[in-house]
């Protein structure tokens, strides 16, 4: 009878675990938000930075030899900044999908 019982509530394990699972991983998402919330302001100074006269300056510094060459500068490149804004974009493009599907859940 135990064995007949087990196999008629074994569902209840699985969505035990789910549940488990979906509670971790808003928990980590929720710390990762928080995280990201923080860094919009540093965010915005990099910006600022990337489209401003100081990077105009520091690149024309760069150019005549001035700033030392074991000082790191990815900032410097376009290419840096560049891809981490568009990886900036397409990451919250999908956070605002996943947050649809996840209210028409």
């Amino acid at each position: 009878m135990k064995n007949l019982n087990e196999e008629k509530f074994a569902h209840i394990t699985v969505f035990e675990k789910n549940l488990e699972f979906q509670i971790d991983t808003l928990d980590k998402l929720n710390k990762l938000l928080k995280t990201l919330k923080k860094s919009l302001k540093e965010y915005q100074k990099l910006m600022d930075y990337y489209y401003g006269k100081q990077r105009n300056d520091d690149l024309e510094a760069d150019r005549k030899g001035e700033i030392p060459t074991d000082l790191k500068r990815a900032v410097l490149s376009e290419d840096e900044i560049y891809n981490m804004m568009i990886d900036y974009k397409e990451s919250a493009i999908e956070m605002i999908e996943i947050a649809t599907k996840m209210l028409r859940a």
